[in-house]
């Protein structure tokens, strides 16, 4: 009988084992971050997000689960791995890229629990379909618009040479970044009399081609919005501006590191950051993302690629090289390195904790953003 009761006892116990672990798992968030592909701007907008957790003390397998996915530049893949995350019941979405954030949407919108969809690295949610003001959107939603000040941008061109007149301009009609970011700059173009050479794409594979018919329309530059159907082609892009010898800009300063000669826009290692800080805020129970509304990111970052603008045979001013945040020279930066601010935990909570609180959606701000879109 004492037998028994021991081999009894030894079963409970195994049983009892297991059960105990996956109550302490379930009390684990379970976050899936997911992006478009492995371009710079987009690793370095999951690093902002990583970075904050670490500082925070999460850890992943410990107190937070984090499953990393890569759509490599593939909507359908990104789709797939956006369901596979539905069904792993994460808590919360984290979706890199104005394509996998509409399919992130689309897929949890219907959803009667659905997990929280947090996003960045997108230039025009409102055009999108993803909300229609920073407090007019899925209560399940937040996110960051990151759209570069292309009047601001634009005229750097002159920085680089005074003499540039004609500017040859790519982008997606697939795509609404792209499609949001040309009908912003042209009229910006035309104001201060820089000649757009436009052509359009509907997919990656017709950038090379896009890029030789400009080129053979005696462009004096490239210029590139952020559209991450003509991004994936930016090699082809390069590979026309070496031949040539015309300089290649972009709306974005990371694309440095893949070879543009010249970028400027907002910072994404600071989009994913802010990213990190909705989501600890998330996690820590400090908000409600019904009533935190969308941010937009100010401010605009340089790069200048040195390597690339010898193989053009472009000489980059002294005093762009000074204004630059990000320096490639043979291979590596030798400018700023993207990283949170030097400060205590303490310090970084207090910064965290006001960008927070400007993004509270109260009843007044809403009843004035439904009345603007009323009246449109």
């Amino acid at each position: 009988m004492f037998r028994k009761l021991i081999v009894l006892l030894i079963l409970l116990t195994v049983i009892a084992v297991p059960a105990t672990i996956l109550a302490q798992d379930d009390d684990v968030p379970s976050v899936a971050i997911i992006r478009l592909g492995p371009l710079p701007p987009f690793e370095y907008s999951q690093q902002g997000t990583l970075d904050v957790l670490e500082a925070y003390g999460y850890v992943d397998g410990e107190n937070i689960n984090l499953i990393l996915g890569d759509a490599s530049m593939d909507v359908p893949t990104a789709n797939l791995l956006i369901e596979d995350a539905i069904n792993e019941d994460v808590d919360v979405i984290i979706t890199i890229t104005t394509p996998v954030t509409q399919a992130a949407v689309n897929a949890t919108l219907e959803m009667e629990d659905p997990p929280i969809v947090l996003f960045n690295t997108v230039t025009e949610p409102y055009a999108a379909g993803i909300a229609d003001a920073s407090c007019i959107k899925p209560d399940h939603v937040w996110g960051s618009q990151a759209l570069p000040d292309f009047a601001t941008i634009l005229p750097m061109v002159w920085e680089l040479d005074p003499d540039i007149e004609r500017v040859g301009w790519i982008f997606s009609t697939t795509e609404p970044n792209g499609v949001a970011s040309t009908a912003i700059a042209e009229p910006i173009a035309e104001e201060i009399g820089l000649e757009l050479v436009i052509e359009s794409v509907a997919e990656t594979a017709e950038v090379g081609v896009a890029a030789e018919a400009i080129a053979g329309e005696r462009v004096d530059a490239f210029f590139i919005p952020t559209d991450s159907t003509v991004g994936n082609g930016l090699a082809s892009i390069l590979a026309v501006a070496e031949e040539e010898g015309i300089p290649v800009f972009f709306a974005d300063s990371l694309q440095v590191f893949a070879g543009v000669t010249v970028g400027a826009g907002v910072s994404y290692y600071q989009e994913g950051v802010d990213t990190g800080r909705v989501l600890v805020a998330y996690l820590n129970g400090d908000i409600d993302i019904a009533t935190t509304g969308l941010s937009r990111q100010q401010g605009t970052l340089v790069g200048v690629n040195l390597d690339t603008a010898d193989m053009q045979d472009v000489e980059i001013p002294e005093e762009l090289l000074d204004r630059a945040n990000f320096v490639i020279e043979d291979g590596e930066n030798i400018g700023d390195v993207l990283s949170l601010p030097d400060v205590s935990l303490e310090e970084l909570q207090e910064m965290d904790a006001e960008f927070i609180e400007s993004l509270f959606c109260s009843e007044e701000r809403i009843a004035e953003q439904e009345a603007e879109l009323e009246s449109e």
